[in-house]
């Protein structure tokens, strides 16, 4: 019984969010990324879309993006370009450099920069590992003016090697964790990069609606759905800077 409700109310948050964004004409209306023009074609995730209109969606991860500023963006596994776009489109980043595996991802993101005028800030490329992921960024590009953003459901825990830790040293990191069954992985990983970073642990857990006024009135179900991510856990990510 407690999965049939799981699966309605899924359905009913995916229905909830999709219509807030249609009402708003899937324009980003709060945050950081105020105004920034989503694609209407999504190709990842639709249920959280009401969160990204109202300026919800790992938000920390937006203000500590707009915090560092910095004019380089490479982000590693972009999906439909929400942080690719949001920063370029906000002027956090003058270019970006993006990596995603997912074809139909690639062909939304390329539309996403397009709808917001800055797709010649942007290079899209496919999937990428460490043995080629510097070689697929310029010779000259200065990493201490980069930040590199990091999504790859997992493979964290084979991406950043020490090898690769090192090279990247002088640049900032946003790395999400993903959860796995012993939590030795993200263990390992954080003693690692404990030897060539400050370590900064983000915990999503602060959605303040008080500023979003269209949502006073609505119901605590609607209003919690419209802020919800679908998550399994609570979202978490490494904020790496140089030492």
């Amino acid at each position: 019984m407690k999965k049939l409700f799981y699966k309605i109310t899924k359905k009913y948050w995916n229905i909830l969010s999709y219509e807030h964004a249609k009402k708003n004409n899937f324009t980003v209306q709060n945050g950081v990324f105020k105004n920034l023009k989503i694609n209407k074609n999504i190709s990842w995730g639709r249920g959280d879309i009401a969160s990204k209109i109202y300026g919800f969606y790992e938000n920390k991860i937006q203000k500590k993006l707009k915090e560092l500023k910095k004019p380089i963006l490479i982000d590693i596994g972009a999906a439909d370009g929400f942080f690719a776009i949001g920063c370029l489109h906000s002027k956090l980043s003058k270019y970006c450099y993006a990596f995603e595996q997912n074809e139909t991802s690639r062909l939304a993101l390329h539309k996403t920069a397009e709808l917001n005028n800055v797709a010649n800030q942007i290079s899209i490329m496919g999937k990428v590992d460490n043995q080629i992921f510097l070689s697929s960024l310029p010779d000259d590009l200065d990493l201490s003016m980069a930040v590199i953003l990091c999504d790859i459901e997992g493979e964290e825990y084979n991406f950043f090697s020490e090898t690769i830790l090192k090279k990247l040293q002088k640049c900032n990191l946003i790395i999400e964790i993903h959860t796995e069954e012993t939590n030795s992985k993200e263990a390992d990983l954080i003693k690692s990069v404990k030897k060539y970073f400050n370590v900064n642990i983000i915990l999503d857990n602060n959605k303040d609606m008080s500023a979003v006024s269209t949502l006073h009135n609505l119901n605590d179900i609607d209003r919690n759905l419209i802020s919800c991510e679908g998550r399994s856990y609570i979202g978490k990510w490494l904020h790496l800077s140089p030492k």
